[in-house]
Formats: C-alpha cells, sequence, structure tokens
C-alpha cells in the first residue's frame, strides 16, 4: 500500500476573514453615508420645488386679481409654508416719460419654509392709469 501525503487543508486564515470584514464594515459604512447625503438632498431639492410652485401660483393670483393696491400681505399654506406678498409702485421716472398712460408695478411673493429658507420671486406689471 502506497501512502499519500496528506493533504493540506485550504480556505481561508482568520486573519484574512478579519481583513475581510474591516474592509467590508469600511465600505458599507461609505455607502450609508452616500445614500444618506442623496436622501438629504433629494429631499431639500423637493422643498424648494415646492416653495417655487407655491410662490408662482401666489403671483399668479396676486396679478390675476381686479386691482393691484400698494401693500403687504402674510399668510400660510400648510404648516410647513408660509408666504408674504407686496404690492409697490415702482419708480420709472428713469425708464418712461412723464406723459405715460402705464404705471409699473412691482409684485413680489416670498415663501418661506423651515429654518430661514426661502424663495423670492419678483416681477413687474404695467397697469393702465384708468384701471388703477
Amino acid at each position: 500500500m502506497t501512502r499519500r501525503p496528506p493533504r493540506r487543508q485550504s480556505g481561508f486564515s482568520l486573519l484574512e476573514v478579519l481583513v475581510a470584514f474591516a474592509v467590508l464594515t469600511v465600505t458599507l459604512g461609505v455607502l450609508l453615508n452616500i445614500f444618506s447625503l442623496a436622501i438629504r438632498t433629494t429631499q431639500a431639492a423637493q422643498e424648494q420645488q415646492k416653495a417655487m410652485l407655491l410662490a408662482e401660483s401666489k403671483l399668479t393670483e396676486l396679478d390675476a386679481g381686479s386691482r393691484l393696491r400698494p401693500g403687504r400681505e402674510q399668510g400660510w399654506f400648510d404648516d410647513n409654508y408660509w408666504w408674504e406678498t407686496r404690492v409697490e409702485e415702482f419708480d420709472s421716472r428713469e425708464l418712461m416719460d412723464n406723459d405715460s398712460m402705464l404705471v409699473p408695478y412691482r409684485l413680489s411673493v416670498i415663501v418661506g419654509w423651515g429654518r430661514n429658507q426661502q424663495y423670492d420671486l419678483t416681477t413687474l406689471r404695467l397697469v393702465r392709469l384708468e384701471a388703477r
């Protein structure tokens, strides 16, 4: 009978397993941070987009009114978003002649949410003198 040489057992050593777990832990930690940052960025973008849509809606509502009256108004859309509108005559002496039948108004809408976050939308509208 011939004797076979003893087989060497194949497998991973304890040190190799520990190194693999360390690499896996670091990799998973980095991936979780990346996903967390992506979720926060997406949420912030959604909040800003909602504020922009609410501001455009409020500006359209303000502009669709029968008459523009200088002044300020404030209110809440819901528990998270507040608004403020401003209507003021725009000083146009440098831009237009004094005989013009049009008066420019500056319409501003500010929508805010969270801590000191806000979106500001401003435009000019020309109003005929007899329509004031």
